[in-house]
């Protein structure tokens, strides 16, 4: 049964919650994208597998695990993103499947051991708005059992769509806003920001070396843009139809992948770490 931390604090993404689902999960470009996701999730996680989703959101990504009968710990900072998860949850009838827990990514220590999780999830950059993401990697190495997979979805740190989008629109600042060694502000609605890293694959090597090593990375949205594109993806969607086609390869090959609005990547827990 899906259950819900007692303490209430506030999150940036609480005044986005509400049009969520509207302005991403529901859109052609969200939808797009997730659907990339889902293809390697589905491959990842079977049946029976117990999974920690950090940074749940709406919960539309455990309930997709759970109405495949994987058995979800769906955590999220933003006590408005767990009240619509538990709407979604509710509606859905995974209840019994997902759990949903009031929980920051740099918590997550609170979860108790009793057993181990096959698998951890974060979906959309969620861990790009973690301070310290060395500590949360640490933390996963201790929750996930010895060759357990950890399936991390990351904004890219070099999205080609977003360099030319804002060149064309003479904004050099947003066009190279990934490019920062450190962290930078960014807007979710007019009175809430936070803080963004951008991580390319050598430094979460490092980041979560030693207890998980990455097996396996690819781009989520080269062709495909970034939801902000949404306009004209809706304008021409046998075009948008196209790029999806063509990320099925490109999102795979060396060098141009990095390019991509988000990276996917795929880590293993080292068995013989303590």
């Amino acid at each position: 049964m899906s259950t819900l931390a007692t303490e209430i604090s506030q999150s940036p993404f609480d005044a986005v919650a509400e049009s969520y689902d509207q302005g991403f999960t529901f859109s052609k470009i969200g939808q797009a994208q997730r659907s990339a996701v889902w293809r390697e999730l589905g491959r990842t996680f079977h049946a029976g597998d117990r999974v920690l989703d950090i940074g749940c959101g709406t919960a539309v990504d455990a309930c997709f695990l759970a109405e495949r009968g994987v058995k979800v710990l769906a955590c999220d900072s933003s006590p408005a993103m767990i009240q619509v998860a538990a709407r979604r949850v509710r509606e859905m009838g995974t209840d019994n499947t997902v759990d949903l827990r009031l929980l920051a990514a740099e918590n997550l220590a609170e979860v108790q051991q009793q057993a181990q999780f096959d698998g951890v999830f974060s979906n959309f950059g969620a861990l790009n708005c973690v301070e310290d993401l060395k500590a949360v990697g640490e933390d996963l190495g201790r929750l996930l059992k010895p060759g357990g997979t950890a399936l991390l979805c990351f904004l890219g740190p070099s999205c080609v769509w977003e360099v030319i989008w804002y060149l064309l629109k003479a904004k050099p600042r947003k066009a190279f806003r990934r490019w920062h060694s450190s962290s930078i502000t960014a807007q979710l609605a007019p009175e809430s920001h936070l803080q963004i890293r951008y991580y390319g694959i050598r430094s979460l090597e490092r980041i979560f070396a030693p207890s998980l090593r990455v097996r396996s990375w690819r781009g989520v949205g080269l062709l495909v843009p970034p939801s902000y594109v949404e306009l004209f993806a809706k304008r021409f969607p046998a075009l948008l139809k196209l790029a999806e086609w063509a990320d099925l390869l490109l999102t795979r090959c060396p060098v141009i992948r990095g390019g991509s609005d988000h990276i996917l990547v795929k880590l293993e827990r080292v068995a013989q770490w303590q």
